[in-house]
């Protein structure tokens, strides 16, 4: 039988800090079992932690050992905000997050946003330093959802991907006008265009069935079932499968090979950050048109990368698959279109003036 995949290192730290946190002992049979993890690969993930801010204390006793926090100093401060202890443990773990997450990936980012959607969910007041960059913050956010009373749903579903617990919520969905009961185990908590979403893993789903539930489409409170708890493999599958997507995008059932070409003056600002982990990005000789080429693969329906890629404009090109690339032509055919039909007869009706 094949041996289960270690998940990706960002992944695994950021679940010994949640444990840690906790008040879980770790030792080194456990981090063999549960994460797959040799001696001395424990040993440099557990010094990364160490190096993120968390006390780990290490108790020898011949070659076994334990690994606990020191709870003396194991304090997360979260400086010039105002924390209320309810929101206390919700954001601590989003701070070390952002400490253990490699920087070259860009996720850093994304984790300071869902920081800062989560302040804005609780109503907290930010202190003068963040407030003297509310200009930026304002430009940054500004496709940021209103989650205004939705807090203590949020609060609910964080705790409930740290306990790994099932909940019952009423979801209405984008095509329906009445919401539906729906039974999940959230496996983890998203961030696209400001938005916050749920990965929300059906009961009785092996993880590759995993969808993204939006947070702002949930009603009322959600019911926590403390006596059902995500398997941990089925957790990395969810994870793995939504990782496969681009964006909160639906599941699909086969994977596609895509394509890209930018032109040159595109090709900075595509390389300047990662866009997909399944990315591969190179540049192209100028003898066959310079730019860069970009080809990934992707699982799930693919409406949200189409619309970034018809984004770029005539700065990207899709080589493959042709499908796609006949559906955006005509996308933007049609668009191209409407834009000279109005504007003519928004002059005539002008000129009729």
């Amino acid at each position: 039988m094949a041996r289960t995949r270690r998940q990706p290192k960002d992944v695994v730290l950021l679940q010994l800090a949640i444990l840690l946190s906790r008040g879980v002992e770790l030792s080194y049979q456990r981090l063999a079992d549960e994460f797959l993890l040799e001696r001395r690969t424990a040993e440099r993930y557990l010094r990364d932690l160490r190096h993120s801010g968390l006390p780990v204390v290490t108790e020898r006793d011949g070659r076994s050992a334990r690994f606990t926090l020191d709870r003396r100093r194991a304090r997360f401060d979260v400086e010039a905000i105002d924390v209320p202890p309810s929101a206390a443990r919700s954001l601590s773990l989003l701070m070390v997050a952002a400490q253990l997450l490699p920087a070259h990936l860009g996720v850093r980012e994304a984790v300071d946003r869902t920081v800062r959607a989560a302040l804005r969910l609780r109503g907290m007041k930010a202190a003068a330093e963040l407030r003297r960059l509310e200009d930026a913050v304002l430009v940054l956010e500004n496709d940021a959802k209103d989650y205004q009373g939705k807090a203590e749903v949020f609060a609910v579903l964080v705790d409930a991907v740290l306990e790994g617990q099932r909940v019952t919520v009423r979801y209405r969905s984008p095509k329906g006008s009445t919401s539906v009961e729906e039974q999940f185990f959230p496996a983890s908590i998203g961030l696209y265009k400001g938005g916050l979403y749920v990965l929300a893993v059906p009961a009785g789903d092996d993880g590759t069935g995993a969808t993204w539930r939006a947070l702002e489409r949930v009603e009322g409170m959600p019911h926590v079932d403390r006596r059902s708890t995500l398997k941990a493999e089925v957790r990395r599958r969810a994870i793995a499968e939504a990782r496969a997507r681009w964006g909160p995008a639906r599941p699909r059932g086969r994977e596609q090979v895509i394509t890209l070409h930018f032109g040159a003056a595109a090709a900075p600002y595509v390389l300047a950050r990662p866009w997909h982990e399944r990315a591969e990005a190179e540049l192209w000789p100028q003898a066959q048109g310079g730019g860069l080429r970009m080809s990934l693969r992707l699982s799930g329906q693919t409406d949200m990368f189409e619309s970034w890629v018809k984004s770029w404009g005539a700065e990207v090109q899709v080589l493959r698959p042709r499908d796609m690339a006949e559906r955006i032509a005509a996308d933007l055919a049609s668009a191209a279109l409407r834009h000279r039909e109005a504007a003519a007869r928004f002059a005539r009706d002008v000129d009729a003036d």
